[in-house]
């Protein structure tokens, strides 16, 4: 599995966004995160309708977390961002297993194990741990 370029936009997005505690433009999130503009609102509005940015009109207004930067982690993040966050086809999609030994398949019952460890990891990563994240 391979992040797309948005996923990892909007990350970086809300990292940015973490740091603040009034509403920024898109302009503002687009310079500092050097995303183009129109990018950026293609992803603000995903981040929107997902409910994790909030917005508001107005000259005032702007892009804002729904919630505190403690409160949100990749794993809601990815979800929203991505078609799978499976690391295999058959972890998404029991009938993909052109072996059908789902119950059996030790290729897939590995699979299983290092899918939840990957969920576990990303749920414990939130944007206020990124947006200190030294490495380690």
């Amino acid at each position: 599995m391979q992040l797309n370029k948005t996923t990892d936009y909007a990350v970086r997005i809300l990292v940015f966004l973490g740091r603040k505690s009034d509403f920024v433009s898109s302009d503002e999130i687009s310079r500092a995160t050097s995303i183009s503009k129109n990018y950026t609102i293609k992803i603000l509005r995903i981040l929107t309708s997902e409910e994790i940015v909030k917005m508001k009109r107005g000259i005032k207004g702007g892009f804002l977390l729904n919630k505190p930067p403690s409160e949100i982690n990749l794993y809601e993040i990815f979800v929203a961002m991505e078609r799978t966050i499976k690391i295999n086809q058959c972890l998404d999609n029991e009938e993909s297993c052109n072996l059908y030994e789902n119950d059996i398949c030790p290729v897939r019952n590995f699979y299983l194990i290092l899918q939840q460890e990957f969920e576990e990891k990303l749920k414990s990563m939130t944007i206020e741990k990124l947006g200190i994240f030294k490495g380690g």
